[in-house]
């Protein structure tokens, strides 16, 4: 059309796709067998780019230079990779020659099971089928099978689900930490109000009324705190859809919905319930004549002390297990920013741009194309050098592909192996600033006409060639390539992952692939974001029509690669600190109870000649037994948690040894200082007020 030029992410894909997943259009029809020039919209766009128009049928649309059709528009609840349009997907051998070759293997496949058939009859049928394949075309799949996995294991990955059921006990944990605060203060006001409760029954209050009583005291605490949870879920909730870490699945799509409320309503009063009940039973079942008797002196009793004892250790060690996590995951996130990529990322620039196949049909056009920009970016001022590749450095790359290697002394040649392709330009380790070990890079004066050149990475060359020159050295990559010569070794790039190695790699020049869409890479003298618009004008100096889109700096990149480890660290810290000061006040309020009650034996104790320092030590080691009860228990139960977090605790051992250190450290200050308070309340008690008022 006549509108400014837009990027929209879309999918290529076969015309049984939508019924097999067992959706179909909102308005309009899917895709026919016999379609080649039709095209289904999302939800979202249609309100975006259409108002919401349901004249949208049939209306012609420009897609990489061809007309389209619109067939339909998809529900607004469906989502699928995050795409807006869907278009069909045609074999075309003419436009993509690579779709010929039989060890291109980057489709994804779709299949719904028959009734009553089972995952592992599927598993059994699909490996006979590669068996059979294998017979026929021996040369490119022998040592190939089939892997199925369920769709919901395709979208939800089983390392994500365990992360995400750890983030559950987590929440748990902290849920469990604040009801025994609770129901520990519950347990110290019941033990304030035995005097009233025993003059009630002695009125005729039957212990139902007085248990019915405490409870709606825990039921209204309960409803209050479920209130402000909702509310600050609510905030929450908002700030995460907002955020920009794109490396999460369906983080966007966080809402308090029914569910939610449903199940807070739940925790609600089952916390009530659980945590109210047993100072409520307890302070409504007293012995009236001996509570009458005891008067203001009542000190609860051993068994509350027991329970108050319980609740406080239970508090810590449910603390140590919080700070354990978050420890781990703020030290994972402190190595990821610390992993060597093999390359520079300061004032590095990043634009993905497409190519049109109906406009650049031909290589050669891509090829000049490029080249022109990747000249003219370098002339700009700011930019220190420009390069490009088929996807950004330090990210996870699907390219992989079948290599032979020629002349090979070690007997790897009529072996099945495999390495990560990758296309460069001229000037690409330049501009990165990656290491050229040996050789020389690509030249802008190479075509596919020429003999293939080949550069490799230093793993790559280690793996294949240990004790001797890679430089000379040939491969064949693919079964329609050409054998390629090895004109380079450069020094390898690493994903950001340091669990990972990095995989032997290899680069084929641009000039020999002349692929429609690459990343280009802009090396800059000052902060790139300033030249956004630079960069982007050159582009249209070349093809006004050309979008320009994903333009990022390789910082933020980085950071979106590790954004779900600093999401669950910020999430777990959040959790920590939360825990701490619960666990900090519920201490120094059962210990400054503690010293209420035993304000009597402590004016004694003074007055036959205990010291400041014999006070100190009774109140805060009483304390202190809690909090390092606490921490044994924690630490021990630590240890079987944290293997929930082994997905996320990347390049770090998830029993490290310095954080547990560190977390029984910080637990211990923090315990020490909550005991400490009261004591100093302790040691200010006057004897003689005290003996008088006995």
């Amino acid at each position: 059309g006549s509108g400014e030029p837009q990027r929209i992410p879309a999918l290529r894909i076969t015309a049984n796709l939508i019924p097999t997943l067992g959706v179909a259009p909102m308005l309009g029809r899917s895709f026919l067998a016999e379609d080649n020039s039709v095209a289904l919209i999302s939800y979202g766009l249609w309100q975006r780019q259409f108002g919401g128009d349901a004249s949208v049928l049939n209306k012609t649309i420009q897609l990489n230079g061809e007309s389209y059709t619109v067939a339909g528009v998809m529900p607004r609840e469906f989502q699928f990779q995050g795409r807006d349009l869907f278009v069909p997907l045609v074999f075309d051998p003419v436009k993509e020659p690579w779709r010929a070759d039989r060890a291109n293997r980057n489709l994804a496949v779709f299949g719904r099971l028959k009734a009553n058939v089972t995952i592992d009859q599927a598993v059994a049928e699909m490996n006979l089928i590669a068996t059979r394949l294998e017979e026929q075309h021996p040369q490119e799949n022998t040592g190939w099978g089939v892997h199925l996995r369920t769709f919901y294991d395709w979208i939800v990955p089983r390392e994500v689900r365990w992360t995400m059921i750890a983030l559950l006990v987590f929440v748990a944990l902290l849920l469990l930490i604040a009801c025994a605060n609770v129901a520990n203060l519950l347990l110290v006001r019941a033990t304030t109000r035995q005097q009233e409760i025993a003059i009630r029954g002695a009125l005729g209050a039957r212990p139902a009324r007085l248990l019915r009583q405490l409870l709606v005291e825990s039921f209204l605490l309960a409803g209050l705190g479920g209130l402000m949870g909702l509310l600050a879920a609510y905030w929450g909730a908002r700030l995460i859809a907002s955020s920009n870490m794109q490396n999460i699945a369906r983080l966007s799509d966080t809402r308090i919905d029914l569910r939610v409320l449903g199940f807070t309503f739940a925790i609600t009063v089952i916390t009530a319930l659980i945590f109210g009940l047993a100072p409520a039973w307890w302070a409504a079942s007293v012995n009236l004549v001996e509570k009458l008797k005891e008067g203001a002196r009542s000190d609860g009793g051993r068994i509350t002390h027991r329970l108050r004892s319980v609740l406080v250790v239970s508090e810590v060690a449910l603390a140590v297990a919080l700070l354990v996590a978050a420890g781990l995951l703020v030290r994972t996130v402190r190595r990821l920013q610390a992993v060597p990529l093999g390359f520079s990322s300061e004032n590095l620039m990043t634009m993905q741009v497409s190519l049109p196949s109906a406009k650049y049909d031909q290589p050669e056009q891509r090829v000049d194309f490029f080249n022109r920009l990747l000249e003219q970016l370098r002339t700009v001022p700011g930019v220190v050098d420009a390069a490009a590749s088929e996807s950004a450095p330090a990210t996870a790359s699907d390219w992989t592909t079948e290599i032979t290697i020629e002349d090979d002394a070690i007997g790897i040649n009529a072996a099945r192996t495999s390495a990560t392709a990758h296309v460069a330009t001229s000037r690409y380790f330049r501009a990165l600033g990656v290491p050229v070990l040996q050789g020389k890079e690509f030249t802008d004066e190479y075509r596919a006409d020429r003999p293939l050149q080949l550069i490799v990475s230093e793993s790559f060359a280690r793996r294949y060639w240990p004790d001797g020159d890679a430089i000379g050295k040939r491969f064949r990559a693919g079964n329609n390539n050409p054998v390629g010569t090895v004109v380079a070794v450069v020094g390898d790039i690493h994903n950001v992952n340091p669990q990972q190695e990095a995989p032997p790699a290899f680069y084929f020049p641009y000039g020999y692939i002349g692929m429609p869409g690459l990343v280009v890479l802009i090396r800059t003298s000052a902060e790139p974001e300033s030249l956004a618009t630079t960069v982007r004008a050159q582009v249209q100096q070349i093809d006004r029509e050309q979008p320009v889109y994903n333009v990022r700096t390789m910082k933020d990149i980085i950071a979106n690669a590790s954004s779900q480890q600093r999401f669950q660290s910020s999430l777990l810290n959040l959790f920590g600190l939360l825990a701490l000061l619960l666990v900090a006040g519920g201490i120094y309020g059962v210990v400054s109870h503690v010293v209420r009650e035993r304000t009597r034996e402590i004016g004694v104790r003074m007055a036959l000649g205990a010291g400041t320092w014999d006070i100190l030590k009774m109140v805060v080691g009483q304390g202190m037994r809690h909090v390092l009860l606490g921490l044994i228990f924690g630490l021990a139960g630590s240890f079987a948690l944290t293997r929930w977090l082994s997905s996320s605790v990347v390049g770090l051992n998830p029993n490290d040894p310095l954080t547990f250190i560190s977390v029984a450290l910080l637990l211990v200050m923090v315990g020490f200082v909550a005991c400490y308070i009261p004591a100093r309340h302790a040691i200010k008690v006057d004897p003689a007020t005290v003996l008088r008022n006995t």
